[in-house]
């Protein structure tokens, strides 16, 4: 009986995180896409994301705290309906700035989602959080992989298809997060011994967040204005979602017995290969490139939320809420810096990544030997 109990709580929390991450991908493909079209330059476009990490940034950690009091399954469902409305309200924009406010209120629903939704997937795996956080890795992986491809065969037909996809499997998640149950999962002894929140949240999700919010926000332009076509532009985002999630599985296999500091470093150092693409401008590169650039920051992420999980348990949820405000920073100067205007166009944006995952890997170097990192 407890086994069949804890297959289901495994089965919701990938289907949660997957549910919650469809939409969020749909609308990261599409929106640049519309917003191109509806006039935006480099900088609009990427100031896009530069307005959503600032109120993900400043919104994440503080959800991320007053959920435990208000109810982390009321928080999440509550920011899924929230969405579910701001992607039919996107049916109705036409300008540039108008894209801008609907990431505002975009920003608003994940910041409400993403704490909520990884502390609830720390408590539905009662005390075995490297199973739960797979299930929770893996699910929101799967979405950001097929998300891209789905959005751009959508889009084929009906600019709208892709908004109301994106709503309705808003509603399915806000289903999936209602009937979950965490249960009672005894006491966890919870050790702060060698755990900086420095090193191991802010400076990996930084890097996280700076290296896939420039991804997400430039790569569906940057194939069309080098005309991969819609299905070649959509696998591109669906390879680097697919080799994420390999890291995901991966660093769930091998977690135990390499330090999550080497696999935050290594993560890193993968992300470098995205100077490629600024060299080659054709598709096969691109998706090499950016199907490493995702493996990496697959290794980063689980590595810093691992640590999370083992080392909290009853206030895990505002160490989350600092998790997701961190990836918020890098969605605030990851698109802003690299949306400035310049002869470079949709290169500069590459370089940028490369330049600021180096100097960060300096720092997560340092945080290493000085063992900062755990």
């Amino acid at each position: 009986m407890k086994s069949n109990k804890k297959l289901v709580s495994y089965l919701l929390i990938l289907l949660i995180s997957l549910t919650a991450q469809i939409p969020l991908t749909t609308l990261r493909f599409v929106i640049p896409i519309f917003a191109h079209n509806a006039g935006a330059s480099i900088f609009i476009i990427g100031l896009l994301g530069t307005v959503y990490g600032s109120i993900y940034f400043v919104l994440a950690s503080i959800f991320g705290r007053y959920s435990e009091k208000i109810g982390i399954k009321r928080m999440a469902s509550l920011g899924m309906i929230l969405y579910l409305v701001i992607s039919l309200i996107y049916t109705q924009f036409r300008t540039p700035y108008e894209y801008l406010l609907g990431k505002s209120l975009e920003a608003v629903s994940m910041a409400m989602v993403w704490p909520a939704v990884e502390g609830l997937s720390s408590k539905l795996g009662n005390k075995n959080k490297e199973s739960a956080l797979l299930m929770y890795t893996f699910g929101w992986s799967i979405g950001a992989s097929i998300a891209p491809y789905i959005a751009s065969f959508l889009l084929i037909y009906n600019d709208l298809y892709p908004l109301f996809f994106s709503s309705i499997i808003s509603l399915l998640s806000f289903i999936f997060i209602i009937i979950s149950k965490p249960g009672e999962e005894g006491e966890i002894i919870e050790g702060f011994e060698g755990f900086s929140i420095a090193f191991n949240i802010v400076f990996p999700m930084l890097i996280y967040g700076f290296d896939s919010s420039i991804f997400y926000s430039f790569y569906s332009v940057y194939g069309t204005i080098y005309n991969f076509g819609k299905y070649s532009t959509g696998l591109i985002g669906t390879f680097y979602g697919i080799f994420q999630t390999i890291a995901f599985i991966i660093s769930w296999l091998i977690s135990r017995r390499i330090k999550s500091g080497k696999l935050i470093v290594i993560g890193t150092i993968m992300s470098l290969f995205v100077f490629l693409v600024y060299l080659y401008h054709t598709v096969l590169i691109s998706i090499v490139s950016f199907s490493i650039l995702g493996f990496g920051m697959g290794l980063v992420y689980y590595s810093a939320l691992i640590n999370i999980f083992r080392t909290f348990h009853k206030d895990v949820t505002s160490k989350t809420g600092i998790f997701e405000s961190s990836i918020g920073v890098g969605y605030v100067i990851g698109p802003l810096v690299a949306g400035i205007p310049t002869r470079l166009g949709y290169i500069l944006p590459w370089l940028v990544l490369v330049m600021f995952s180096f100097l960060l890997l300096i720092i997560e170097i340092v945080g290493h030997f000085k063992g900062k990192l755990m």
